[in-house]
């Protein structure tokens, strides 16, 4: 498939896209074939979202040999230890600290960090973290290359999807999602960091087109019909068009977005069995606002409703190895 989309496109850059590509049983062989099939061909080749605590100083030496141009990109997506128990992400800021050490020790002179924010029990205190996160990570590659380290993070807003332990939660008013993104925009600027992010508005939009029931159907033809196209790009999205949709519907938008769900409620998604059941997500749910969180269910099965909805499929460990047990 490189292959094929090097001739076919011209484009010198690759990247394995995933939720976590080193969590991946066979990566390190990946990146590895990957770097000898290609490396005459000028190949800048990338793994964004490495999830920090399944890194692998093996990996890292590998990319290095694959023009690392694009810079490294790591997701530690909350910056309190608090806030990374909230989501269950537990991560140990040493250990963070360490990783990003290894990095520009290995070369690397850009880094890319991904952090949300609208996350349940936030404060500023907690938005502050991420931009003092971001300046210790430039402190730490000036101090090892010098200062022409870049350091770039993206700010992604919470929106509480279906089939998750949030799905119950309404998601941030776009005012306070503006004000937290003011702060970092004051803060990034004056420590000569790079900030992108989600404006309030796409949030909004996407919250009402992933969190909505049938009736939203009819929204969505409704906002097409008048206009609404390419929504994604900022130059073409018109809120004011999906509003006139909700009012030719008779819906309120706010009710998708801003209401806070009964845990007993019936969900307009329930009906669709992912596998996971309701319980348990339930249960991640109670947890979260605990700040409690669960270790690795490679090593510890939680009972999530997985093995029982597609046990049947799970391949032979001689084939590949299943990383649920």
């Amino acid at each position: 498939m490189i292959e094929d989309g090097l001739n076919a496109t011209g484009f010198e850059e690759v990247g394995l896209l995933s939720l976590s590509s080193s969590d991946h049983t066979e990566i390190l062989d990946l990146t590895q074939k990957v770097h000898q099939t290609f490396h005459d061909r000028n190949l800048s080749f990338s793994l964004p979202s490495l999830r920090i605590e399944s890194f692998s100083i093996d990996l890292m030496d590998e990319l290095k040999e694959l023009k690392p141009g694009g810079g490294f990109t790591l997701a530690p997506e909350a910056a309190t230890e608090r806030m990374r128990a909230v989501i269950n992400k537990p991560l140990d800021d040493e250990d963070f600290y360490q990783t990003v050490t290894k990095i520009f020790e290995n070369g690397w002179r850009s880094l890319k960090l991904y952090y949300m924010i609208g996350l349940p029990t936030e404060t500023m205190e907690d938005v502050d973290a991420i931009l003092q996160a971001g300046i210790k990570v430039q402190q730490i590659g000036k101090k090892i290359i010098g200062k022409s380290v870049k350091i770039h993070l993206g700010i992604a807003s919470l929106i509480s999807k279906p089939h998750t332990p949030f799905q119950w939660l309404a998601v941030q008013r776009p005012e306070i999602i503006q004000e937290k993104l003011d702060y970092l925009k004051a803060g990034t600027r004056k420590a000569g960091i790079k900030m992108s992010y989600n404006i309030p508005d796409s949030t909004l939009l996407e919250s009402w087109l992933s969190r909505g029931d049938r009736r939203i159907g009819a929204v969505i033809q409704n906002a097409w019909e008048n206009g609404a196209k390419f929504d994604a790009w900022g130059e073409r999205e018109n809120l004011q068009i999906w509003r006139n949709a909700f009012a030719s519907q008779n819906l309120d938008p706010d009710f998708y977005a801003y209401r806070e769900k009964s845990l007993d409620e019936v969900l307009p998604w329930d009906h669709i069995n992912i596998g996971v059941t309701k319980n348990y997500l339930k249960r991640d749910f109670e947890w979260s606002q605990l700040g409690r969180t669960r270790k690795d269910c490679r090593n510890v099965c939680y009972s999530c409703g997985i093995l029982d909805t597609f046990g049947n499929q799970r391949p032979p460990e001689t084939v590949s190895y299943w990383g649920c047990p």
